[in-house]
């Protein structure tokens, strides 16, 4: 049976940037959104970028398997994606909790969360680096509802935890050993 990895914690934890180091290009699921591509991302790479009105017609036409709102901005996998992906091979994506939550409802134990745990310091010195003083503050107020979705995830005995403090190779190795 395959497995989609869902990679799951604040915004600048390191969530994409594990999950591409641990998976190849093609096990990735390309999730739906309504933000704006940030630089470098490319449509139908990374995400596939639509209106909200698009997304709401999704939902609407009940294409979703999950979807969540993060930053006030719509996210989503639809059905026939992720369906697709887990009968290939393992997959990943990154996701909000609530969205990890509806497709273990759906999915069962095929899913399997991976929370990138880090300090509110270390976010501040990530996003500093891509945010501006509005978005990071923005992020700081989601950062303590992070952590209270943490909480609920401990319920799930598959849960993976990474400590996002450490580099990227450490977490990659935490997250091999884990899987193993």
């Amino acid at each position: 049976m395959n497995h989609c990895y869902l990679f799951i914690g604040p915004s600048g934890s390191g969530k994409t940037s594990l999950a591409e180091k641990a998976f190849a290009p093609q096990q990735k699921v390309i999730s739906y959104t309504t933000r704006a591509p940030r630089k470098g991302e490319v449509d139908g790479r990374d995400y596939y970028f639509i209106s909200k009105k698009k997304f709401k017609q999704m939902i609407t036409a009940d294409q979703f398997a999950e979807y969540d709102v993060y930053d006030q901005n719509f996210y989503g996998i639809a059905k026939a994606t992720l369906e697709a992906a887990l009968l290939v091979d393992d997959c990943y994506d990154p996701i909000t909790t609530t969205g990890f939550i509806n497709l273990q409802r759906i999915f069962g134990d095929q899913m399997v969360p991976i929370w990138i745990n880090i300090s509110k310091e270390t976010l501040i010195k990530r996003l500093e680096k891509r945010s501006s003083v509005e978005e990071l503050e923005r992020r700081l107020a989601i950062f303590a509802e992070d952590q209270k979705n943490l909480a609920r995830l401990k319920k799930f005995p598959n849960l993976i935890e990474i400590d996002g403090e450490q580099s990227l190779e450490a977490m990659l190795e935490q997250l091999r050993h884990a899987l193993n």
